[in-house]
């Protein structure tokens, strides 16, 4: 994804995605503006003057740095005192998408993004000081253990996370194949833990098959927005369309978004020439920057099928990008929940061996101008999810029977329902629930005793995550609206 001479000549504006666990930063290289810049050289003609730093200002920086050097009781190793400064300097802005970035951590991303990692697949990012779950990646560890958007990530291995930035996260949260990382995990107003194991995570960003429902219904799943992604999806479309199918459902849930140059490229396959896509109003600049569709500029292939849009709380960013373009300029239909609102720019800038300065420097609005940052958009028609996907794994240290009222009950009753048990739809575990464990429990040669513990937990655990591997609501739904307008 990134070019090391790209790195070393120019600056890229990035539509940042985030983090992601066990990667680093996932970053999206948007559009050449000039050439690479120190910050001093960055800033040394557009800070104000009434902003620039005065002799005093310099004095009073040299004098604490002399004085921790001279009078700590340690010995403090003077680059990461400078470290220390800059990561405090960025960390002031109380902006969590801007970052300090040293060495370790820039080695990290660039290793990352060479293009797959060895971690649990999920992207965070950090609000209000907690670590906070954009989406987990299609087909990880994450979402194998159930992480949806919106979790909070409270503890990795008994380690409080509140504070941290994502970075420090990064570093624990992610490790070798094969190795666990203990997550302690708030969703709503319950808590619980999981244990993951990690594994390489490969990154792909375009998958895509014939609907088992309907063979002239192509499904097409945008994992992401990477380098290759217009290509990918044209390629998929493509295929697909040798394969039979007349009309698309383009999935974009839990994408977190990616690259703005192939948000445009991909955004125009929909739209006509001189429509708008969007636009991005930089720091300290009065008129926005218009991007408008020009199949001269980003490609003629065109999506002219009959098509809907599918989106949930884990589409951000780059995902945005392309939801608001269609949205806003066709008549198709935007399905699911409303995006996760992702709505800035940033740029990573070297700052020699010292690191990278990563900096939001800039809004990306809608083609009608709306900024939809933490707002996110709605979509046109709304699509719930199965409850059962935003079910918690049990644990199968608790023992939950006949009589008891809780939130963990309520949890297993929707589990239950969600595969067909007839439990009730309270937190009461009464005698419906208990006659739905024993049902679940002779299907799967346990101990009928209507307890819900250990083997049985464990077993009801697996048979919910093969259940959403093979039914998804939504996306039923999505194919069912699509072939009714059509």
């Amino acid at each position: 994804m990134w070019d090391e001479n790209m790195r070393s000549n120019k600056k890229f504006i990035e539509i940042i995605l985030a983090v992601i666990a066990g990667l680093a930063i996932t970053t999206g290289i948007g559009y050449e503006v000039g050439h690479s810049q120190g910050l001093a050289d960055l800033l040394s003609d557009t800070v104000a003057e009434e902003d620039q730093l005065s002799e005093e200002d310099l004095a009073l920086i040299e004098s604490i740095y002399n004085q921790i050097q001279t009078s700590y009781i340690n010995d403090v190793d003077k680059k990461e005192l400078l470290e220390g400064a800059l990561k405090g300097m960025v960390e002031a802005t109380g902006d969590p998408y801007s970052e300090f970035l040293d060495q370790d951590q820039t080695q990290d991303m660039n290793e990352d993004l060479s293009g797959s990692f060895s971690g649990i697949g999920v992207q965070i990012t950090v609000q209000n000081n907690q670590v906070v779950v954009m989406t987990p990646i299609a087909d990880t560890p994450a979402e194998k253990a159930g992480l949806l958007p919106k979790d909070i990530i409270l503890k990795a291995d008994n380690k409080d996370l509140s504070g941290m930035t994502a970075n420090e996260v990064v570093q624990i949260i992610r490790g070798k194949k094969g190795t666990s990382v203990h997550l302690e995990i708030q969703r709503d107003q319950q808590t619980f833990e999981v244990d993951i194991k990690r594994d390489d995570i490969p990154i792909y960003t375009v998958e895509g098959d014939i609907a088992k429902s309907d063979k002239n219904v192509g499904i097409v799943k945008i994992s992401q927005f990477n380098t290759t992604t217009a290509q990918e999806l044209q390629d998929k479309v493509k295929e697909l369309r040798k394969a039979g199918a007349k009309q698309f459902v383009f999935d974009l849930r839990n994408n977190p978004g990616g690259l703005m140059d192939q948000a445009l490229s991909i955004s125009n396959m929909f739209l006509k020439d001189k429509d708008t896509i969007m636009q991005v109003q930089e720091a300290n600049t009065e008129n926005p920057t218009v991007y408008v569709a020009n199949d001269k500029e980003y490609g003629n292939f065109k999506i002219k099928e009959p098509y809907v849009l599918l989106v949930n709380d884990g589409s951000a960013s780059a995902s945005e990008i392309l939801t608001a373009a269609i949205k806003e300029n066709t008549d198709a239909k935007i399905l699911g929940s409303k995006t996760f609102g992702k709505g800035t720019v940033q740029t990573v800038m070297p700052q020699g061996d010292y690191g990278e300065l990563k900096l939001t420097i800039a809004k990306w609005l809608t083609p009608s101008g709306q900024w939809i940052h933490e707002k996110g958009i709605e979509p046109s028609q709304e699509v719930k999810a199965d409850p059962i996907q935003t079910s918690i794994l049990l644990n199968g240290e608790d023992q939950l029977s006949l009589g008891q009222h809780s939130d963990s009950v309520a949890n297993l009753n929707v589990i239950l329902n969600g595969m067909g048990y007839s439990a009730n739809q309270k937190d009461e575990f009464d005698q419906d629930t208990e006659k739905a464990v024993k049902a679940f429990q002779k299907d799967h040669d346990l101990d009928q005793d209507g307890i819900v513990t250990g083997d049985t937990s464990a077993a009801i655990n697996l048979a919910a995550q093969e259940y959403l591997q093979n039914h998804d609501g939504q996306l039923d739904q999505a194919i069912k609206i699509l072939k009714e307008k059509n």
